[in-house]
């Protein structure tokens, strides 16, 4: 028989254990309970603050009517033309402009504008009560390399501006006018020295924008086979910023004489002791060269030097004689006109703008005859052996021989050698490179 009261302790038990556990699920049931009864809120958002649109100037469009479109007030409109005056005539922008304006989400009015002045520069104008102020911000840009290279046809402007690949033709006629004018202005006259079959590769830096676009750089390596004659160019930034461009051995690509001097050369008529003059209707000697240019085109001093005369000069019309050391003298004739304070007893240093080109004396349309004298004697300047500019310092070389090795090996990587010196494959980068 069992005991009674040993079953009674078992119950009161029992009964305590599942009070105890009730009393701690309670709690958990309660909230589900509560969760589960209690009304979803929508989702909480903030409105924006204001809203980026963009417009587009249309044909027969004026800016003024596009911003009445925008419903910018007059007065505001006028205000933010007078602003814009200050940066860019708002006339001259032409259909297609694409204006970025801020538009506040709650009232509707116009808080900033942008305007494209070029593919490099932003015009922001920002708002301020009635009246405006504007920025101009650089559109950022990163770095790239790229290289050019090819076989002349007709000329080296022909062959960079029409060549193979997809670089722009305002990027290759960059590449093209730094060669000309910076690069390789004392040794090669492209309207005059390169030859059909001549080959070139040309290793350059470029400018990549946001959008895609690019501006060319600065050139880091050329090299040319030009009439059989090998010509290469490696730059290389000196400690004061400046760039310059060496050799392989590291001599200096600068002369004593430009060997052009026209920045935009064609020339019509070359150095000859017998040339049928188109007026005079006679052969005659020509001594020197014709480079035939719009009227206006500046020229250029060739070399330092001292004006002997800037005057009228019977069949040479607007003549410009410059002393040069070591007995060199040269002419610039048929110009237009002279550089303000060019006179005689000036110096004048190379590149400088002397006057322009024009059609003054014997000459049946805008040209530049050039001569070059040495005592007195006329000369082809082809004929002369000009003295270089300083090499690459010593205390550089070892910098300028590594970063000839990278350009080359760029080259190499990217198209095909020119010169023999390359073609026996790349050149492995030096340690620690």
């Amino acid at each position: 028989m069992r005991n009674p009261h040993r079953i009674l302790a078992l119950g009161v038990f029992a009964a305590f254990a599942l009070a105890l556990a009730g009393a701690f699920a309670a709690p958990d049931r309660l909230a589900n309970k509560a969760r589960s009864a209690a009304p979803l809120l929508p989702a909480a958002h903030a409105n924006p603050v204001d809203v980026s649109v963009e417009d587009t100037l249309r044909r027969g469009e004026t800016l003024s009517q596009l911003l009445r479109r925008v419903r910018l007030a007059q007065a505001e409109a006028g205000a933010l033309l007078s602003e814009l005056q200050e940066y860019q005539d708002p006339r001259r922008m032409r259909p297609g402009s694409v204006i970025s304006y801020r538009r506040s989400y709650t009232d509707g009015s116009v808080r900033e504008m942008a305007f494209k002045l070029d593919a490099d520069r932003m015009l922001s104008m920002h708002r301020n009560g009635d009246s405006w102020s504007g920025e101009v911000e650089q559109v950022p840009v990163r770095a790239d390399t790229a290289i050019l290279s090819g076989t002349v046809l007709t000329s080296l402007y022909a062959a960079l501006l029409y060549g193979e690949g997809d670089v722009p033709r305002a990027e290759r006629e960059r590449v093209a006018d730094l060669l000309a004018d910076r690069v390789f202005a004392w040794q090669v006259d492209f309207s005059r020295d390169i030859r059909k079959g001549d080959i070139y590769r040309i290793l350059y830096e470029r400018d990549v924008r946001p959008d895609g676009t690019a501006r060319a750089g600065r050139v880091l390596a050329v090299q040319f086979r030009i009439n059989g004659r090998d010509y290469e160019a490696y730059r290389l930034a000196s400690p004061d910023g400046s760039d310059d461009y060496f050799e392989r051995d590291g001599e200096s690509l600068r002369r004593a004489f430009l060997r052009a001097p026209l920045q935009f050369r064609r020339i019509s008529s070359s150095f000859s002791l017998s040339r049928f003059h188109p007026i005079l209707q006679r052969s005659r000697p020509h001594y020197g060269i014709d480079y035939s240019a719009s009227a206006g085109t500046p020229v250029r001093a060739v070399g330092d030097g001292t004006v002997v005369s800037a005057s009228r000069s019977a069949g040479y019309g607007n003549l410009i004689e410059i002393r040069h050391k070591n007995g060199y003298t040269t002419r610039y004739a048929h110009l237009r006109g002279f550089a303000s304070g060019i006179r005689s007893g000036v110096r004048v240093k190379q590149e400088d703008v002397i006057g322009y080109v024009g059609m003054t004396g014997l000459a049946t349309g805008p040209h530049l005859h050039y001569e070059f004298r040495h005592n007195g004697k006329p000369v082809d300047p082809n004929s002369i052996k000009q003295l270089s500019g300083d090499p690459v310092p010593s205390a550089q070389r070892a910098e300028f021989e590594a970063l000839v090795d990278r350009q080359i090996l760029a080259l190499n990587l990217g198209s095909v050698p020119v010169l023999l010196a390359d073609s026996r494959g790349s050149l492995p980068l030096r340690a620690g490179e």
